[in-house]
């Protein structure tokens, strides 16, 4: 990982990184997006599935830098309201899309093998999709579940060995401190979370969360699984 510093490169380190996060905690979501965009020009990428809080850092890269390729990963399973919602966000804030597919089609592997079947339809797209990149933005949030609980804004990683720094700019907010930020910015948002969807993701393994149940409980409801493997498949160090 690379940073232009007075012209020169520098390697960011485990500690750096974890020092930086220190600084970064507390910082609005906006400011931890400069600051990744700065530190990692041309280096930096954002994930967004058009589901959920995403959106909301997707709306505040079109305002710093619309090059910034903003990866979307076509499962072949996505709900029609959210291709649909894809296209209007896309072309309403001018987003860099790159849309990434399985190099397979499984069929549906969800039925026996759900972990197989988020392998290849998400998993190892967003591989191939990170060669290069030194920083990975995503929405991912503490209090979305036990997974994910103590998630840092700025965190180290590594994948086969490759570094990369995972920037997760809504790490402490809350849900309602996205919606809040939708409402007042007057964001687009998936119109299925009108629908009793708290959380969207394929079809087969999505369904609307029940009042009181969690953020994430109608992701792969009964399958014993809580992670499609997107925030697993890097080693945090």
């Amino acid at each position: 990982m690379s940073q232009a510093l007075g012209g020169e490169k520098r390697v960011y380190s485990p500690v750096e990184v974890h020092e930086r996060a220190a600084v970064l905690r507390g910082t609005a979501p906006e400011e931890i997006v400069r600051w990744a965009l700065e530190t990692f020009p041309g280096k930096t990428a954002l994930t967004v599935s058009f589901g959920g809080g995403g959106v909301v850092l997707a709306s505040m890269i079109s305002q710093i830098d619309k090059t910034v390729p903003v990866i979307f990963l076509e499962t072949g399973f996505h709900f029609p309201e959210t291709l649909e919602f894809k296209t209007r966000f896309v072309e309403k804030y001018g987003l860099n899309l790159i849309e990434m597919h399985p190099l397979t089609d499984p069929g549906p592997l969800y039925q026996t093998d759900p972990d197989g079947c988020c392998g290849i339809r998400k998993v190892e797209p967003l591989q191939r999709a990170l060669t290069g990149f030194d920083a990975w933005i995503s929405a991912v949030r503490s209090d979305q579940g036990s997974s994910r609980a103590g998630v840092d804004v700025v965190e180290y990683h590594e994948s086969g060995g490759q570094p990369i720094v995972k920037v997760f700019p809504l790490a402490a907010w809350s849900r309602d401190d996205v919606w809040r930020y939708i409402r007042e910015h007057d964001i687009l948002y998936h119109p299925l979370l009108d629908q009793g969807f708290t959380s969207i993701g394929c079809w087969p393994c999505t369904r609307a969360t029940r009042p009181g149940e969690p953020e994430r409980a109608g992701r792969w409801s009964g399958m014993g699984k809580t992670e499609c493997g997107l925030h697993t498949f890097t080693t945090k160090l």
